[in-house]
């Protein structure tokens, strides 16, 4: 065979706990599994031939045995596509691992802890990697096994890619790549996609996590299905994630109110993301310059905003116009305030927590300042 049709996905972290979406949280928590079964659903209709999970299917190895059976039916339901996982530092394959001394579907194939090979003779593929058998794993200089010749050559790893071995996560370094002499490396561990990148004859990329679960992870999420082979490195990105978790700024500037921020942020987030903007998870950043005297309440904000979007939260990062010279010459507590915050953001002009200090301490001495208002 020339090339093999693959799927590359990765960190699904299925049954991690949600904790700061509140009620929210459950229902997260089975939207990874339920992302699991739509990609495999993805590779069915897409023709796939094999599906490699580069690590942490599961957030740990006590994930419910629910959610262990129902990932074994679903690969089960697709006999046709091989499916070979790489456990990560999440779910090491070791014997607390949920796969362990369990009996697999004969299409699901799990890699050892040892450098290893899976030959599916019907594809002409070998697939290489090692699984990780506790939390943390060294990586290597050199992989034990050769690529062979006549095979399309795949390798499956979590870890990350390092000028070094010093990770205690796999190190991968870019000469393990090169020397590693494989058609194909599936990455794993670092949530954000990169781009397939290659060295020598080996094409490399991370697919990302395919289900956001921070706002340190923005946009869509997904897998990569394509062609592999030698010389052939043909990935398409394909959206997995059910929700996406956005961080935008908003210029409240105008907005006389609260009522009136909250439906100037509804409106933005509707003309940017489109008739599905509601399902997403927001982290809104007010903006903008106003009057003295006007502060915008986060709770009521939130409260309204929450009338519409499935989560949201809001952080003021407004500047009020203050005549802070005039401020600083009150002969009041305020005056005395403004007149240390000055000197002390004057010898530290670097400092935004001086002056985040400074504008949440004027906004108490004019109203009612919320429990961590400053997140």
């Amino acid at each position: 065979m020339e090339t093999v049709k693959i799927l590359h996905c990765a960190d699904l972290h299925i049954g991690a706990a949600q904790t700061m979406l509140g009620e929210k949280g459950q229902t997260r928590r089975f939207e990874a599994l339920i992302t699991f079964e739509n990609i495999l659903s993805l590779a069915k209709e897409n023709s796939v031939r094999l599906i490699l999970i580069a690590g942490d299917l599961f957030c740990s190895n006590s994930v419910e045995r629910s959610a262990v059976n129902r990932v074994v039916e679903c690969i089960s339901a697709i006999p046709e596509i091989q499916v070979v996982f790489s456990a990560g530092n999440h779910d090491p394959y070791n014997s607390s691992s949920p796969f362990f001394n369990i009996k697999l579907p004969d299409n699901f194939h799990i890699l050892p802890d040892t450098d290893s090979e899976i030959y599916f003779e019907n594809l002409g593929t070998r697939v290489y990697g090692r699984s990780f058998s506790d939390t943390y794993m060294s990586g290597e200089a050199r992989f034990a096994l050769e690529a062979n010749e006549q095979s399309i050559n795949i390798m499956c790893q979590h870890g990350e890619i390092k000028s070094d071995l010093s990770s205690n996560y796999n190190s991968i370094t870019n000469e393990f790549i090169e020397n590693s002499n494989m058609d194909y490396i599936a990455l794993g561990h670092i949530h954000k996609r990169t781009e397939p990148a290659r060295r020598k004859n080996t094409y490399f990329a991370y697919s990302g996590c395919a289900e956001g679960s921070g706002f340190d992870e923005l946009g869509d999420k997904g897998v990569y299905i394509g062609n592999v082979g030698k010389g052939v490195c043909e990935l398409e990105f394909f959206k997995t994630s059910l929700r996406t978790h956005e961080s935008v700024e908003i210029d409240v500037s105008n907005c006389e109110d609260n009522p009136a921020a909250a439906e100037k942020i509804i409106g933005e987030l509707k003309e940017k993301y489109g008739d599905g903007f509601a399902d997403n998870l927001y982290k809104i950043i007010l903006t903008g310059d106003i009057p003295d005297g006007r502060f915008f309440d986060l709770g009521e904000i939130t409260s309204r905003l929450a009338q519409t979007l499935y989560f949201v939260k809001v952080k003021d990062n407004t500047e009020v116009m203050h005549d802070l010279e005039i401020l600083k010459a009150e002969k009041s507590l305020k005056g005395v305030f403004v007149s240390l915050m000055l000197e002390r953001i004057a010898e530290n002009p670097d400092n935004k927590l001086l002056k985040e200090a400074l504008k949440i301490g004027l906004k108490a001495f004019s109203s009612e300042v919320g429990y961590n208002e400053d997140q």
